[in-house]
């Protein structure tokens, strides 16, 4: 029996090492051989894990290509920074100082002696519609990639956290083969199952492919992104629905038409397993708890768009009645009894136990090993820098699936045995000519 190939990772953008923990749950086996990122809180929090053998705290632009030539690694995982493309951005894209070294990478992957066979690529919805995606296809496909892209939340795998995320995965195929299922040219909303065999797909049966989503596995699918040409003539008629009667080809993946789904509440998990402490009398809830000034600031649906992800401890209350209730009895600023009647409200408000969600929680939520006691933060690392690494981070569930479909070659018999082959022949003479390379 032939044994696994050992994949060879570069992991960019690592931050607090995500990605590493994604590999790690993908069930493939490999090397991280370096971890690229120069947020020095994020590198603390990654070698207080994973040791720092594998971190490199350099500008990704300021290694020479031949540097990352001489890793012969099989496969690049990159989560690049978001900020150029986020809504509350400029959306400047590549004209963005912090897409540089994004754009480098792609640049140097066309003039690469020995490019990964493998490239997953994670950032925030809204990506798929800028020109860095352009340049991200135009390169793939230069380079000889064949690629798929997805919209994917984690809603859709039972994780009860709101957080849609662009990927994009992409297979040398001249070296490694195809992808179990034939990439669709457009932009998709489920991940393929490793189920469904090649006469079930060529028959249009998708029925294992959606067996596990919360949405079928089938939301969307944007053909007017297929290609950079098209992409760009689209670009200002995109939909943020799911469904756009007027132009079908605008379909995409939106999370809010998965929030709908009446059978989400059976689909999706509960909050408990996440729950670090529910006890509103627990002295370590005082870091957490929403501060009296912010309660009184806002009513109910001002306060939800305002303040962020909130745990309610006090679950049997109606938040918002409670709100509607507090809101009457705040007294005006000219009033007497002004001072008095806040504290009321005030002190409704509170019975509530409203609380921002624990660091520990939030990295549950992603999907990072704390329970297991695989993840865990420095001593040193304050609360707010916590919130602020998380906030840059993946989540490990959703992309761990992701790279074990990315990585898995169709089960058809010669073809997988050869693509295999080539990859692990190819790997074994790199390790072999780089071994103290991936110690500097």
């Amino acid at each position: 029996m032939a044994t696994a190939h050992k994949f060879r990772v570069l992991e960019f953008y690592s931050g607090i090492g995500g990605m590493h923990y994604a590999f790690d749950k993908s069930g493939h086996q490999g090397e991280i051989l370096k971890a690229f990122d120069i947020n020095t809180t994020a590198n603390e929090v990654y070698a207080h894990n994973h040791g720092k053998k594998q971190l490199a705290q350099r500008n990704i632009e300021a290694v020479p290509m031949e540097f990352y030539d001489k890793q012969q690694a099989d496969v690049w995982l990159m989560s690049p920074p978001c900020q150029p493309y986020t809504r509350t951005g400029n959306q400047e894209g590549s004209k963005d100082n912090r897409a540089k070294s994004f754009l480098y990478l792609m640049d140097i992957l066309l003039k690469m002696t020995n490019p990964p066979n493998y490239i997953l690529l994670e950032n925030v919805k809204g990506f798929e519609e800028s020109d860095s995606r352009d340049l991200l296809v135009e390169a793939l496909t230069g380079a000889g990639y064949e690629y798929q892209e997805l919209l994917i939340t984690p809603l859709q795998i039972g994780i009860p956290n709101s957080r849609m995320r662009y990927y994009c995965l992409a297979r040398k195929t001249s070296v490694v083969g195809s992808f179990v299922h034939k990439p669709t040219g457009t932009l998709i909303g489920y991940i393929p199952s490793l189920d469904m065999n090649s006469e079930q797909e060529s028959n249009g049966d998708k029925s294992n492919q959606q067996k596990d989503f919360v949405d079928g596995r089938k939301q969307g699918d944007l053909s007017g992104l297929s290609t950079p040409a098209a992409a760009k003539k689209r670009r200002t008629s995109l939909s943020t629905s799911t469904v756009t009667k007027e132009d079908p080809a605008t379909e995409k993946p939106d999370e809010d038409t998965i929030l709908a789904d009446p059978m989400l509440a059976l689909k999706v998990e509960t909050l408990d397993k996440y729950i670090e402490f529910k006890d509103v009398e627990d002295e370590r809830m005082k870091r957490y708890m929403i501060p009296d000034k912010t309660l009184l600031k806002y009513g109910y649906y001002h306060f939800v768009e305002s303040t962020g992800s909130i745990f309610q401890m006090m679950s049997e209350k109606d938040t918002a009645a409670v709100f509607d209730e507090a809101e009457a009895l705040k007294g005006k600023p000219d009033s007497a009894t002004a001072d008095e009647d806040n504290a009321k409200a005030l002190a409704l408000l509170r019975s509530l136990g409203l609380r921002y969600f624990t660091e520990n929680e939030v990295a549950r939520l992603m999907g990072f090993p704390i329970t297991e006691g695989k993840f865990s933060f420095p001593a040193t690392t304050s609360l707010k820098q916590r919130y602020r690494v998380l906030g840059n981070s993946i989540n490990v569930e959703v992309v761990s699936q992701l790279i074990q479909y990315l990585l898995t070659s169709k089960s058809n018999g010669q073809d997988q045995e050869q693509g295999q082959g080539q990859g692990q022949e190819q790997g074994q003479g790199q390790g072999q000519e780089q071994g103290t390379e991936t110690d500097k």
